[in-house]
């Protein structure tokens, strides 16, 4: 048979424009247990997979937040999981192709949080940890309290970093845990810090987050 080019871009065209099923369930889910606005805000499609990104705009502070979040008035539906991670599973169950979350952003009163997935559902997988880390840190981030971050990115990864005051095994490793290095922005500082989770600590080098 011999090769169509009009049949090949119709159905690249197809496969690059791929319905989800159940998406806007899915994002009503999270807006009920995140007491938010969400939305889907780009997605990445290959020819088995997608990749969202996804945010979510909440009012609340982020004080505010962790302490719902601790007392599991905020981001709980009574099970282990996150409601991200149950929504999400729901979701892939519903299509033929592989879905994940690429990024999700929390646009709060006073900051935001950006979390990037560094392995397969990562993100749903870790995000109870992860704001979990947020709350265990908070004084550390904040310099003792004396400041307060509006930006936080988890994680960032070595080839956004530079002349970072750390060993040099560390800086040849992808992350592997969202445990390591995150860069967060202070109120009172022109520019971003990095922060070393597993020292509780602000470590000297310069970041340089790189555009999409």
């Amino acid at each position: 048979m011999p090769f169509n080019y009009e049949n090949f871009i119709n159905n690249s065209k197809l496969e690059y424009t791929k319905e989800i099923n159940g998406l806007d369930e899915f994002l009503t889910s999270l807006g009920f247990h995140y007491f938010s606005s969400v939305k889907l805000n780009n997605k990445h499609i290959t020819f088995n997979s997608i990749s969202l990104v996804v945010e979510v705009t909440c009012n609340l502070d982020l004080l505010e937040l962790l302490a719902h979040f601790n007392t599991g008035r905020w981001g709980s539906n009574g099970k282990e999981e996150s409601p991200l991670q149950h929504a999400l599973d729901i979701l892939d169950l519903q299509n033929q192709y592989h879905i994940d979350i690429e990024e999700l952003t929390f646009f709060l009163n006073d900051t935001s949080i950006v979390i990037k997935r560094i392995y397969d559902k990562s993100i749903p997988s870790q995000l109870n940890d992860i704001l979990k880390q947020i709350a265990f840190n908070y004084v550390f981030l904040t310099r003792g309290l004396t400041q307060k971050p509006y930006e936080i990115f988890v994680p960032i990864f070595e080839d956004i970093i530079e002349n970072i005051d750390a060993n040099e095994n560390q800086l040849n490793m992808v992350p592997k845990s969202y445990s390591e290095f995150w860069g967060i922005y202070l109120d009172k500082d022109d520019e971003a810090s990095i922060y070393d989770v597993n020292k509780n600590t602000y470590v000297s080098g310069d970041l340089e987050f790189l555009s999409e």
